[in-house]
């Protein structure tokens, strides 16, 4: 999806919401900056249709533009789990900056539009000659991974796709982080979410895809809505190994991340470093 379909999905979405944004900016003000009152367009959408629920949010998530993320790896495993900043604002340069652990080693993961980078600190930097970072290849299992990283952290993405192609249903009212919540979930065609992640080339693309077919066909994913139409936790599962493989996305600080920028070329290493990264 490239920054002119995901315009016309966002336009979608909020035709999808009807008098809620008919009305003006009142209506996207509440959404954005208070809670929800019994009567208003946030509660409608919070207890109506699905699908207006997802929509709502992704246009909330869009104006936020980005925020802070959480990302759980499957079973709480702290394997490529990663806590730091997100930025969607841009959809043909989404952009993440997360430090996890590897091996108990811990890694900065960096991605910028299509291109993805891997950080170490200063004892990294001390065994591969002062170089902080290293650019990965986008045609490696590596790249790939990261790339699909980012894509899964991109709230508006993940709505918009859930309001218009999923098959979404609300499974009920939560208690979240101790926060009151509306959870939704959705089941995906994974070519169908390969197909409406933006700025992909078609070999990046097939890559993305051929990493979801592992996990199945068909994707579940589940929305966790707050009061103002935030989305506060994501997760999804392939069809073949069920809620066991979840990866989890949690946001926080919305419309408070630092703008994300490449590594400076002076700090890039070379492809022979990896190892000395990672090992």
């Amino acid at each position: 999806m490239r920054a002119v379909r995901l315009a016309s999905t966002v336009v979608t979405a909020t035709v999808l919401l009807g008098a809620a944004t008919a009305c003006g900016s009142k209506g996207a003000a509440d959404a954005t900056s208070g809670g929800a009152k019994g009567g208003d367009a946030v509660a409608a959408a919070l207890t109506g249709d699905p699908r207006t629920a997802l929509a709502a949010a992704a246009l909330v998530m869009q104006k936020a533009g980005n925020g802070k993320v959480t990302m759980i790896a499957p079973d709480g495993s702290t394997h490529t789990a990663g806590n730091g900043d997100a930025d969607w604002k841009d959809p043909s340069r989404t952009a993440v900056d997360l430090t996890g652990e590897v091996e108990t080693k811990k890694i900065r993961f960096r991605v910028i539009g299509t291109d993805g980078y891997l950080g170490g600190g200063d004892t990294e930097a001390a065994a591969m000659g002062g170089k902080h970072w290293l650019k990965l290849p986008a045609s490696n299992e590596l790249g790939d991974g990261v790339l699909l990283m980012s894509q899964l952290v991109n709230p508006v993405v993940q709505l918009t796709l859930a309001a218009q192609g999923g098959k979404p249903v609300k499974v009920g009212q939560e208690s979240l982080d101790g926060v009151q919540v509306t959870h939704l979930r959705a089941v995906e065609d994974a070519s169908a979410m390969v197909a409406g992640m933006p700025a992909l080339s078609a070999d990046q693309r097939a890559a993305v895809q051929k990493s979801l077919d592992d996990d199945g066909k068909t994707l579940t994913v589940d929305f966790w809505l707050n009061g103002r139409q935030e989305l506060v936790q994501y997760q999804e599962y392939g069809d073949k190994n069920g809620e066991h493989d979840a990866v989890t996305v949690k946001y926080s600080d919305l419309g408070k991340a630092a703008r994300i920028e490449a590594p400076a070329a002076t700090d890039l290493g070379s492809d022979a470093d990896i190892l000395k990264l990672l090992g």
